[in-house]
């Protein structure tokens, strides 16, 4: 019977080509995005599992209150992993690991000459490959990071530094702010992409002990916040809160003037509850999976819109095999054998279209997921729970219609070609470009958002600075550095900061009035050109002849005025920084120095005088703003050319500001392209299924139509009576997407301290393109039917 019930099938596929590739394609495309989506939750929601003891592994952290300011710290001190295990029953173990804060040159003592410079420098404990499940490869597991300067490398860096040789018992050459050879103790497998704990090198944690530009890390000797991630093996999974309250009682006997509360988080948690400096994984998980419900809804509502459509041209062969015998029950198994064909055929294509544009996807999202996540169990799983879902979703509205039909009835040929429901066609009508609307308001705003943010006066000039980092390796010579970029004829100014714009500052604490209270103040060491070339403006500017440079002396913005509780002029004003009496030296206006999702915050440029005694001897950034109508690649080139004179160690790079500042809005940027792709795929989705059901509604028309132009009916006429119908639907379609549209894109405008009002002629520009877009579709078969003989449309009934 199932083999009968395939041929028909077969059968019907072939005879009605146009309807089953409408079919096919549509739910392939929904099919197709549905699984890209499932891909990428999948892999987001499965970080860190991988690990053996994953569910008794928690990283511990802690904030601390100073005043009314609460901070997150997210590292501890190196001293708290063997404190910790010592006076808590409940750790089993403990592992300590340093992300190294910046790049490192690497190069091998066999070829001296091929340098590059590597990121993912992970200083941990010898236990590294104990405590966490990554497989070692060659060496030996148990003493592979007990000696100083000795480091476990990658399969990728083994494969670019050494090719095919073994390079356990090698040396390699990691240059930090120094230069050290490290012995090459063991080859790791590359890091998982659903790990949170990603690295390329992994060297022992004993070489800081040894190392002198890591003091600062290694030093303080309490439980406390520091620098290492501190990750602890439970004995029990169930009894965090009992190790969290025995922590914080230590932490209460202190008499600190700042309270300090611990938290134990799941390293499975890590990934998501942490996303520090990018919130978009927690932004997609809340909208792709929403997204990927609509867009499978599309396609399902087409295939059964069209089915239930053309039910009448079936109505005969349901009658015959009813009087022969078959139950309702019978003839639904054969409209679900009909849609399970149709669901692995769009399935296969589906899966052929993902493979496609999985690489296209990924690079828009900025992610890597491993080939072999493909083929991970759980993936398959859910890969084919997602086809028999379809399947079933798919077959049961048709089923119902198509076996309900009576007998008597349509063997008379009195079936009414109504039948399949056209008032439920109506509405998935509607929802498909309901669904379409919202999308393209939705696209639009966020596109229109971004560009506000690009575009909004920030308070400084960011055209044209190039920003060079610098590393102490440049020493003594980078006043001459300095001078030689200035001196360029390109070149109009050039400044020196710690920090690149929006690279991050410092932050200290200034003592307010009351016992207690203190405020927050974000801090830049720059030097004194800084100010006009960045063409920040002055709203009080300092006294004549005043000396801007000196460890006692700060310039704020306006924000500051108010959070300091300063006088409106607060020049020459004192600030209680606890250890030292700041003189305010002068006020520039506000200036967004970081992300403008959020408020201008308090802030204090700190002038250091542009010397070897301070820029020389920590990393710093050069600032060069390059005049207008020169050739930028050229410019860069003679920079570059400069750099190499006094810098031979570090490789050469640079980042422009205006792309600095562009980067901080890389999550909405792939936001927007992604919601740009879906809204073409809502559009085309909808409008195949309007196409196919324009196309069987005006093919049962052919009759009327002939009567009509034989009356004397216009082609006009006759194009606006086929239209009218579904303009309405398109109509009604807008009517109903504006409100939720505009509610959702309120809310999620409300991310952003700036942002634009939601425009008005979005909802008539989604409205117009979905109209036209209907509109035209529907036109060529209203066209086709309008042109053709009405004695052959006579003569076919």
């Amino acid at each position: 019977m199932f083999k009968n019930y395939l041929k028909i099938a077969l059968r019907n596929l072939q005879k009605q080509k146009l309807y089953s590739l409408i079919n096919i394609s549509g739910l392939a495309v929904g099919l197709a995005v549905c699984m890209m989506i499932m891909l990428y939750v999948t892999h987001e929601l499965t970080y860190d599992r991988f690990h053996k003891e994953a569910k008794r592994i928690y990283k511990l952290q802690a904030s601390v209150k100073i005043g009314g300011n609460t901070m997150s710290m997210n590292y501890m001190s190196y001293a708290s992993g063997p404190l910790v295990k010592q006076s808590q029953p409940g750790v089993e173990g403990y592992m300590r690991t340093l992300d190294y804060f910046k790049p490192v040159v690497v190069s091998t003592p066999a070829k001296p000459d091929h340098k590059f410079t590597e990121d993912k420098l992970v200083f941990a404990d010898p236990t590294f490959f104990n405590f966490f499940t990554f497989k070692v490869i060659s060496g030996t597991n148990s003493s592979i990071l007990d000696k100083p300067f000795t480091v476990v490398i990658s399969q990728d860096m083994a494969k670019k530094y050494f090719g095919d040789a073994d390079p356990v018992g090698k040396t390699i050459r990691l240059k930090t702010d120094s230069a050290y050879l490290y012995q090459v103790t063991g080859v790791a497998e590359n890091a998982p992409s659903n790990s949170s704990i990603s690295y390329n090198f992994v060297a022992s944690a004993s070489s800081l002990l040894a190392m002198k530009e890591a003091k600062n890390y290694t030093g303080e000797q309490s439980i406390s916040s520091g620098s290492f991630n501190l990750f602890l093996l439970l004995k029990n999974a169930a009894d965090t809160a009992g190790t969290r309250k025995s922590l914080q009682a230590m932490a209460n006997k202190n008499k600190d003037d700042f309270e300090t509360h611990y938290k134990l988080s799941s390293l499975t948690s890590l990934h998501l509850d942490n996303n520090f400096g990018d919130f978009s994984n927690l932004k997609y998980l809340k909208i792709f999976p929403l997204v990927a419900v609509l867009i499978l809804l599309l396609a399902l509502v087409n295939y059964m819109s069209l089915t239930t459509a053309r039910a009448t041209l079936r109505a005969k062969e349901v009658g015959v095999r009813k009087v022969s015998g078959a139950s309702r029950k019978t003839i639904a198994a054969q409209f679900y054998v009909e849609t399970g064909l149709f669901t692995v055929l769009s399935f296969g294509l589906g899966y052929v279209l993902c493979y496609a544009f999985k690489p296209w996807f990924l690079n828009v999202l900025q992610l890597k997921i491993d080939n072999s996540f493909l083929y991970n169990p759980q993936v398959l799983l859910l890969l084919f729970g997602l086809l028999l879902l379809t399947a079933f979703i798919a077959g049961i509205y048709p089923s119902i219609v198509l076996s309900s039909f009576k007998p008597v009835i349509t063997l008379k040929g009195k079936m009414s070609r109504q039948a399949g429901g056209i008032t439920v066609r109506k509405v998935f009508t509607t929802l498909q470009f309901s669904i379409a609307v919202g999308l393209i308001i939705c696209g639009v705003v966020i596109d229109r958002q971004l560009y506000y943010l690009r575009h909004a006066d920030t308070g400084l000039n960011r055209e044209n600075v190039v920003m060079i980092p610098v590393g102490n390796s440049i020493g003594k010579n980078y006043p001459a550095f300095n001078k030689d970029v200035r001196a360029l004829a390109g070149i109009s100014t050039v400044a020196t900061s710690r920090y690149a714009m929006y690279g991050g500052f410092d932050m200290f604490f200034v003592e307010g009035k009351t016992k207690g209270e203190s405020t927050a103040l974000a801090s830049l060491s720059v030097d004194d050109k800084f100010i006009n070339t960045l063409g920040l403006e002055w709203k009080f500017e300092p006294a004549p002849n005043t000396q801007l440079a000196g460890r006692n002396k700060i310039i704020i913005n306006e924000t500051a005025i108010k959070e300091l509780k300063l006088p409106a002029n607060p020049v020459g004003s004192i600030v209680d920084a606890g250890n030292q009496k700041l003189e305010v030296a002068g006020v520039v206006k506000n200036f967004n120095f970081s992300s403008m999702e959020s408020t201008i915050g308090p802030l204090s440029l700190a002038i250091a005088a542009d010397t070897t005694q301070f820029w020389g001897h920590i990393s710093c950034n050069l600032f060069a703003r390059i005049k207008p109508h020169t050739n930028i690649p050229s410019m860069i080139g003679a920079i570059q050319a400069i750099y190499k004179k006094y810098d031979q160690e570090t490789p050469f790079s640079y980042t422009f500001m205006d792309d600095a500042f562009d980067k901080q809005y890389k999550a909405e940027d792939r936001l927007a392209s992604i919601f740009g792709t879906f809204t073409y795929i809502t559009i085309l989705l909808a409008t195949l299924g309007l196409f196919g059901l324009a196309a069987f509604t005006i093919e049962q028309r052919n009759k009327e139509i002939g009567i009509r132009k034989i009356l004397g009916a216009s082609m006009a006429t006759i194009t606006t009576l086929l239209s009218t119908g579904f303009i309405k639907l398109i109509v009604l379609s807008v009517v109903i997407a504006s409100p939720i549209a505009w509610y959702a894109m309120y809310n999620w405008l409300q991310n952003f301290a700036y942002r634009i009002a939601v425009p008005w002629w979005v909802f008539a520009f989604a409205g117009a393109l979905a109209l036209i877009t209907a509109i035209v579709t529907i036109s060529y078969h209203a066209l086709k039917a309008a042109l053709a003989n009405p004695v052959e449309s006579l003569r076919s009934e």
